[in-house]
């Protein structure tokens, strides 16, 4: 017949006693497995305590082979047991410092947080080779978190970045959110409301499509607020857009390289440009000063000496304006390809070289900075067609077609709510180019990427 130790014995018997002095029946419970090894005692060890019929129950139970200070040491090294486990389950669920509940697009990755530059190492040591940058904000996957380095991917880099320059999952998301990380939204449902102000029954200034991208002002829980063009600024439901940070990757050293040297070529391509103009504007002056000279013939030598004197002065100091001007050109615009053809097409390839360049309102260089009207007044210039500088009085010109019948070349408007606001070049394929905003500047976008009004065609292809 089983023979229960003295453990054992004294394991059953604690459940008694603990119940007992709980106040709860020691009753058996479904799913529990009891023998006559254990019930009868546990109970009887309860029924001893309450009636208070021994010092040591446990010990007359038993004669003699389990004592009540054998049931307490069980007591206290069950106990025990217990807080061990207890800890080693929070240790095995502790959270990832990556995860990111509510900022999701930060799971298993992180940003950088210092002020400017970091350097991405090929190990964890501030002396080995760097292999790229990560900008301030810029994302990275977290591959490896160690006690001062992280082994992160970003771009084509794979490398190492200090712990104390990165925020990981949540923290990331919440520090891009202190500090002013640009966002994008884009439209997840098929035709979306852009609204004057926070409220349903608000003007509808615009509507919007599917897949669009556009810049975030500001995000609430009910309402978030964009920007869609320089004309258009309103308010969204945020359940129907979905909201990231716009993080840069990192950029390789090959990289950095290869853009340098582009730079340099446009730099210097643009400097030559500039000698030649000067050469040509020297010519022009000196035969100009030939001329004058020969038709003053009968002035003094003095007064001769003094005109020639100012003529000089006059020129030197055009000269160094035009240089000054020329230098700055040089190091922030890349030659751009004249215009070739005469057909819209001809016109939309054109046009399309100048994505890229800044938006400024009011302006109207193709490459120095221009607003939607200016943009698409300064294509058509360059073709030989001269438009207002405003959007609506442009959608007076050309002839009206159907937005089923779009061209390469043909002028998109969209209103703002109160009447035309903003106009765009179609360049075939279901797409626009224009001057949107000074986030974005002269870009590409689906010519529905807001709801167009009108469109009028200046050349007939």
């Amino acid at each position: 017949m089983y023979k229960p130790t003295k453990r054992v014995v004294a394991a059953f018997l604690t459940a008694g006693i603990l119940l007992s002095v709980s106040g709860i029946s020691a009753n058996v419970e479904a799913g529990q497995d009891y023998d006559s090894s254990n019930v009868g005692i546990s109970i009887k060890v309860g029924e001893y305590l309450e009636e208070k019929k021994s010092e040591d129950p446990v010990s007359d139970l038993t004669d003699g082979i389990v004592t009540m200070a054998d049931v307490y040491a069980e007591t206290e090294v069950t106990t025990a047991s217990d807080a061990d486990a207890t800890a080693t389950d929070a240790t095995s669920t502790d959270a990832s410092p990556t995860d990111a509940h509510l900022y999701p697009q930060f799971q298993d990755r992180a940003v950088a947080t210092a002020e400017g530059k970091v350097n991405i190492r090929t190990e964890a040591s501030p002396d080995a080779e760097v292999v790229g940058v990560l900008d301030r904000g810029g994302i990275c996957l977290v591959d490896e978190i160690g006690e001062e380095w992280t082994k992160i991917e970003s771009g084509t880099c794979v490398g190492y970045i200090a712990n104390e320059y990165l925020a990981y999952g949540d923290d990331a998301g919440t520090w891009c959110e202190n500090n002013g990380i640009a966002r994008t939204a884009v439209i997840n449902t098929a035709t979306l409301k852009v609204r004057e102000e926070k409220d349903e029954s608000s003007e509808c200034v615009t509507l919007v499509p599917e897949g669009e991208e556009y810049y975030v002002y500001s995000v609430g829980d009910e309402w978030t607020e964009l920007s869609v063009d320089d004309d258009v600024r309103g308010f969204v439901k945020s359940e129907y857009v979905d909201v990231t940070f716009d993080n840069p990757r990192a950029v390789s050293v090959e990289e950095q390289a290869e853009a340098d040297r582009k730079a340099k070529e446009e730099a210097d391509a643009a400097w030559l440009a500039y000698l030649a103009s000067l050469n040509t504007q020297t010519t022009t002056t000196t035969t100009q000063q030939n001329t004058n000279t020969n038709q003053t013939t009968t002035t003094t030598t003095t007064q001769q000496t003094d005109n020639t004197q100012a003529v000089d002065n006059t020129q030197q100091t055009q000269q160094t304006e035009v240089a000054t001007e020329a230098t700055t050109q040089a190091t922030t615009a890349a030659p751009v390809a004249a215009p070739a053809g005469s057909t819209g097409v001809d016109l939309a390839n054109y046009a399309c070289q100048f994505v890229g360049y800044s938006y400024v309102y009011g302006g109207s260089s193709l490459t120095g900075g221009t607003d939607c009207s200016g943009f698409t007044m300064s294509v058509y210039a360059a073709y030989g067609y001269s438009l207002p500088h405003n959007a609506a009085a442009q959608s007076g010109y050309g002839t009206e077609v159907s937005l089923s019948d779009l061209q390469a070349g043909d002028l998109l408007f969209y209103s703002n709510g109160g009447g035309i606001g903003h106009v765009a070049i179609y360049i075939g394929g279901g797409s626009v180019v224009h001057a949107s905003n000074a986030r974005d500047g002269i870009k590409i976008s689906s010519y529905n990427y807001r709801t167009p009004v009108k469109a009028v065609r200046i050349i007939n292809n």
